[in-house]
């Protein structure tokens, strides 16, 4: 009896140690495979909408299209945001305004990757820490906030936290 005492519960602990123990190797395994695979897409993104620029300043129509080709297959088709990118690298083709048209075409790449880099971060925390995933904003919501700011003010008022910060 003090035999089946001693290994009933050495069983259990070997048991739950056990996948504890392959839960925790298959997390760490595939949260290194996401991190890499989205820091190569984030260099595929930066690369790419250079090349956009390019030739949005060379006046290359044909080379647009390419490019937006290459973006339609790197970015979701479901997301508007993303959508809203393409019809960004469209509009470049047109021959007017095409400094306001670069400014917001690199506005919207810069909150992709920054929305990119923040879900990175928050699916590499341990589940318990993970509270909220991060929110991607809208280029409009950016947009509508610079055009708020004022000179009178320290920090753009759609940034509540550096202002917070700065106090």
């Amino acid at each position: 009896m003090a035999m089946n005492d001693f290994l009933a519960p050495a069983m259990v602990a070997a048991l739950v140690a056990g996948i504890v123990s392959f839960r925790s190797s298959d997390r760490k395994i595939q949260i290194e495979n996401i991190v890499q695979e989205r820091a190569k897409w984030r260099e595929k993104i930066r690369v790419n909408a250079l090349l956009v620029q390019q030739a949005a300043v060379g006046h290359e129509p044909i080379k647009l299209d390419a490019l937006h080709f290459t973006f339609r297959l790197l970015l979701n088709p479901h997301e508007e945001e993303d959508q809203l990118i393409l019809l960004t690298i469209e509009n470049l083709k047109s021959a007017g305004r095409l400094k306001l048209r670069m400014a917001e075409f690199s506005s919207r790449i810069a909150l992709l990757l920054k929305h990119d880099w923040e879900r990175t971060r928050h699916e590499a925390k341990p589940w318990f820490l993970a509270i909220r995933a991060p929110r991607r904003w809208p280029y409009a919501e950016v947009l509508e906030g610079r055009a708020l700011w004022d000179d009178t003010k320290p920090e753009a008022p759609w940034d509540d936290r550096k202002a917070k910060r700065n106090r």
